[in-house]
């Protein structure tokens, strides 16, 4: 995921969660942020970003907000239901969420416009130690090991421990309390 305010939580509330990841994590998932500045490892989404944008967003006018609604439309139908992606193994985004459909369900055991509960779960960040030995996650950073230093790690959050753990090639390295906010 990109680190975007409406993803990670609340600027207000830092080591709260926004509704996405709230979601994410109540049906099982865990989710994984990407590190800051670095759009090339969500490469897929940026593909399609630079798709959209010099094959539709770009290649035409559009009269008013409702023109470009409809012209939206028809663009995501037509790319669903004919572009195809290595990585979805040369299958278009319509064939593989048939594909998935089975395995990806919502039943319903929360009003999702509602608060969402945040019970359990992990989520992750994937981040860059710089010279300062610093983590930073949204709003915040922790001093971490020296040994860490130009090298990248990921931070997991567990959600019912209230620890953030800090992992190097699947190893922890460190351990760090990170009480958390769990129905703000």
């Amino acid at each position: 995921m990109d680190n975007e305010l409406a993803f990670r939580g609340s600027n207000r509330y830092p080591r709260s969660f926004g509704t996405v990841v709230r979601f994410a994590l109540a049906m099982g998932i865990a989710p994984v942020f990407i590190p800051v500045a670095e759009p090339w490892w969500n490469g897929i989404i940026e593909r399609f970003n630079n798709t959209y944008d010099k094959r539709f967003y770009r290649s035409r006018n559009f009269a008013d907000f409702d023109q470009l609604k409809q012209a939206n439309s028809e663009f995501s139908h037509f790319h669903n239901s004919h572009h195809r992606y290595s990585t979805l193994d040369h299958k278009t985004p319509n064939q593989m969420h048939q594909q998935m459909l089975a395995s990806i369900f919502y039943d319903g055991r929360f009003n999702v416009e509602q608060r969402i509960p945040l019970l359990e779960g992990k989520s992750y960040f994937v981040r860059f130690i710089r010279s300062d030995c610093k983590l930073p996650l949204p709003n915040e950073s922790f001093p971490v090991d020296s040994s860490l230093k130009y090298s990248y790690v990921v931070a997991q959050i567990s959600v019912e421990n209230h620890c953030l753990h800090v992992m190097q090639n699947n190893n922890v390295v460190q351990n760090i309390e990170y009480s958390m906010p769990v129905d703000w």
